[in-house]
């Protein structure tokens, strides 16, 4: 479109395998250990994939709290910025791009928990949190939408790196395409490490997402091959 101007880019990515994955625990403040000698290989080869020169140019570094995620953006950065700064930006951690809270399950493996809590089915009850203290679909959804929004706000024309959780690619794919929590049959899955690239435009006076790609894991192919 000869009139659309790009106001900021996202590059939402995932955590490598973390630890709490691997043993089947609720992984929030308490309950996350990081990354697996996998997951730090599978960041890596994102690390190497932006340092081939073949992503976007990245001029701020974002990260979830949560150690899997921190620990994937910090294994990364080396390869992040232009010639001058390279590997020397500073990681802004931003708490509201953690995972979807589960309060008192954090810590817990996901079988005791469900068994002792009896998680809801958040596309049944959208609105209604997923066990008392913790989120809502619909209220997860809303954090990360204005997270985002409120990040790609901050740094105009810029290219934005964002280290993060499968739920946070998730909900901006239905912030993009404008899917209401209460709506079924509507989910997504993105691999660990994978990219997930957004634009917020303006065209003909109106301000848009746009999806660049989704789920972009091309460079696990060499940890697979490993």
């Amino acid at each position: 479109m000869a009139d659309e101007q790009v106001l900021s880019r996202l590059l939402i990515v995932r955590h490598g395998e973390s630890v709490a994955m691997a043993d089947g625990v609720v992984g929030g403040p308490k309950g996350c250990r990081g990354l697996t000698e996998l997951g730090r290989a599978q960041a890596a080869a994102l690390r190497d994939r932006f340092a081939a020169g073949r992503e976007p140019e990245v001029q701020v570094v974002y990260s979830s709290p949560l150690p899997r995620a921190r620990e994937t953006t910090e294994i990364v950065l080396p390869a992040l910025g232009t010639d001058s700064e390279r590997g020397n930006l500073e990681i802004h951690v931003h708490d509201d791009l953690e995972e979807m809270r589960l309060g008192p399950a954090d810590g817990m493996t996901w079988e005791a928990a469900r068994e002792h809590f009896g998680f809801i089915q958040p596309m049944d009850q959208p609105y209604t949190p997923v066990l008392e203290g913790g989120e809502s679909r619909a209220g997860f959804r809303h954090r990360v939408a204005q997270t985002l929004n409120d990040i790609a706000a901050a740094h105009p024309a810029k290219t934005v790196f964002v280290g993060c959780h499968g739920g946070i690619s998730s909900a901006a794919m239905a912030m993009a395409f404008g899917i209401a929590p209460s709506q079924r049959g509507v989910g997504v899955v993105t691999a660990v490490t994978a990219i997930t690239e957004l634009e917020l435009l303006e065209w003909s006076g109106r301000r848009l997402w746009q999806v660049r790609r989704f789920n972009d894991a091309a460079h696990l192919a060499a940890v697979e091959a490993a």
